[in-house]
């Protein structure tokens, strides 16, 4: 549970950091609203699909988590790219 925290609370806040620094005032409040409503689902559609898989099959939750992190990896490259070229 303590890494949870830790890695909740340090996702939450670079991210916002991140949305923040990306765009101008006026576009921030939808911004912050659209990634909000995509982290919500995403939650909500990960933890759903981990709890069935957690009922039939431990080692699909764990392929299942390891996938997941493995495809978030191409998003943090793209963005450390356009990070760079700026």
């Amino acid at each position: 549970m303590l890494l949870w925290g830790v890695g909740y609370a340090i996702q939450d806040t670079l991210l916002k950091a991140i949305v923040a620094e990306v765009l101008p005032d006026g576009k921030r409040n939808f911004a912050f609203g659209l990634y909000y409503a995509g982290y919500g689902v995403g939650w909500l559609v990960g933890s759903i699909v981990a709890g069935l898989l957690y009922e039939n099959s431990r080692a699909a939750l764990i392929a299942f988590s390891i996938v997941a992190q493995l495809a978030s990896v191409p998003v943090f490259v793209l963005a450390g790219r356009q990070e760079g070229s700026r």
